[in-house]
Protein backbone atom coordinates (compact mmCIF):
# COMPACT_ATOMS: atom_id res chain seq x y z
CA UNK A 1 0.00 0.00 0.00
CA UNK A 2 2.78 2.52 0.74
CA UNK A 3 4.45 1.96 -2.69
CA UNK A 4 1.13 2.68 -4.35
CA UNK A 5 0.74 5.60 -1.95
CA UNK A 6 4.24 7.19 -3.23
CA UNK A 7 3.25 6.23 -6.52
CA UNK A 8 0.26 8.50 -7.11
CA UNK A 9 2.39 11.06 -5.21
CA UNK A 10 5.13 11.13 -7.97
CA UNK A 11 2.20 10.70 -10.62
CA UNK A 12 0.83 14.08 -9.17
CA UNK A 13 4.25 15.96 -9.28
CA UNK A 14 4.91 15.26 -13.00
CA UNK A 15 3.26 17.07 -14.61
CA UNK A 16 3.36 20.03 -12.04
CA UNK A 17 7.14 19.85 -12.40
CA UNK A 18 6.72 20.23 -16.21
CA UNK A 19 4.46 23.05 -15.89
CA UNK A 20 6.52 24.60 -14.10
CA UNK A 21 9.74 23.79 -16.25
CA UNK A 22 7.74 23.53 -19.67
CA UNK A 23 7.49 27.55 -19.82
CA UNK A 24 11.18 28.11 -19.47
CA UNK A 25 12.45 26.17 -22.11
CA UNK A 26 9.53 27.74 -24.59
CA UNK A 27 10.08 31.36 -23.92
CA UNK A 28 13.67 30.63 -25.87
CA UNK A 29 11.88 29.11 -28.75
CA UNK A 30 8.74 31.54 -29.35
CA UNK A 31 11.55 34.44 -28.66
CA UNK A 32 11.91 34.93 -32.23
CA UNK A 33 8.16 34.31 -33.29
CA UNK A 34 6.90 37.09 -30.95
CA UNK A 35 9.14 39.32 -31.55
CA UNK A 36 7.96 40.03 -34.90
CA UNK A 37 4.06 40.47 -33.60
CA UNK A 38 3.20 44.37 -32.68
CA UNK A 39 1.61 43.93 -29.36
CA UNK A 40 0.18 47.67 -29.11
CA UNK A 41 -2.36 47.48 -31.64
CA UNK A 42 -3.36 43.70 -29.84
CA UNK A 43 -3.40 45.27 -26.65
CA UNK A 44 -5.60 48.28 -28.10
CA UNK A 45 -7.96 45.42 -29.39
CA UNK A 46 -8.62 43.69 -26.52
CA UNK A 47 -9.34 47.05 -24.45
CA UNK A 48 -11.74 48.24 -27.18
CA UNK A 49 -13.36 44.86 -26.78
CA UNK A 50 -13.32 45.12 -22.71
CA UNK A 51 -14.77 48.72 -23.34
CA UNK A 52 -17.37 47.70 -25.53
CA UNK A 53 -18.77 44.96 -23.01
CA UNK A 54 -18.28 47.13 -19.68
CA UNK A 55 -20.87 49.64 -21.95
CA UNK A 56 -23.23 47.26 -22.26
CA UNK A 57 -23.28 46.00 -19.09
CA UNK A 58 -23.50 49.65 -17.83
CA UNK A 59 -26.49 50.53 -19.99
CA UNK A 60 -28.41 47.19 -19.51
CA UNK A 61 -28.05 48.14 -15.28
CA UNK A 62 -28.76 51.66 -16.07
CA UNK A 63 -32.31 50.42 -18.41
CA UNK A 64 -32.99 47.74 -15.35
CA UNK A 65 -32.86 50.66 -12.33
CA UNK A 66 -34.72 53.58 -15.07
CA UNK A 67 -37.23 51.17 -15.38
CA UNK A 68 -37.75 49.79 -12.14
CA UNK A 69 -38.08 53.56 -10.97
CA UNK A 70 -40.78 54.10 -13.72
CA UNK A 71 -43.23 50.66 -11.91
CA UNK A 72 -42.50 48.64 -14.60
Amino acid sequence: MKLRNRALKFGALVPVGAALVGPAFAVGAYDGITAAVDWSAVITGITAIAALVAAVLVVKRGSKMLLSMIGR
